[in-house]
């Protein structure tokens, strides 16, 4: 027994189905299966980012802007 499986798109309650040709004058059983929607979940974009962090530099945060604005306006 040799078994088609194919997923199509219902237009206007019908489907159109492309079988071999060698099926042509035998008797086929048609079996219909409603496929489920996977219900995507909201995620978070916590953490992302997580494998670009560098933990060495975690620390330096807290001064960082103040140290960014000391380096390009602190000799004027």
């Amino acid at each position: 027994m040799e078994i088609i499986r194919s997923t199509k798109i219902v237009k206007d309650g019908q489907i159109l189905l492309d079988l071999p040709s060698d099926l042509s004058g035998q008797e086929v059983e048609v079996i219909v299966v409603m496929k489920q929607r996977t219900v995507s979940q909201r995620k978070s974009l916590r953490g992302a980012l997580r494998r670009y962090a560098k933990p060495n530099l975690i620390a330096l945060e807290s001064d960082a802007w103040a140290k960014a604005m000391e380096e390009k306006y602190g000799d004027r």
